[in-house]
């Protein structure tokens, strides 16, 4: 899921370094933003 936000041009964070290898920080964003990232994670998560 990590690579393929980056490749649709989303950036997100992993947060290993936290105690959580499995998870990713998103910050939200604008209405716009938080849409565009809903739809590269949908493309993602079909693709998988």
């Amino acid at each position: 899921v990590y690579q393929g936000l980056l490749r649709e041009g989303v950036i997100v964070r992993p947060v290993a370094n936290y105690g959580m290898p499995n998870h990713l920080r998103i910050t939200i964003g604008l209405p716009a933003e938080n849409t565009r990232l809903l739809e590269a994670l949908a493309k993602v998560l079909a693709c998988g």
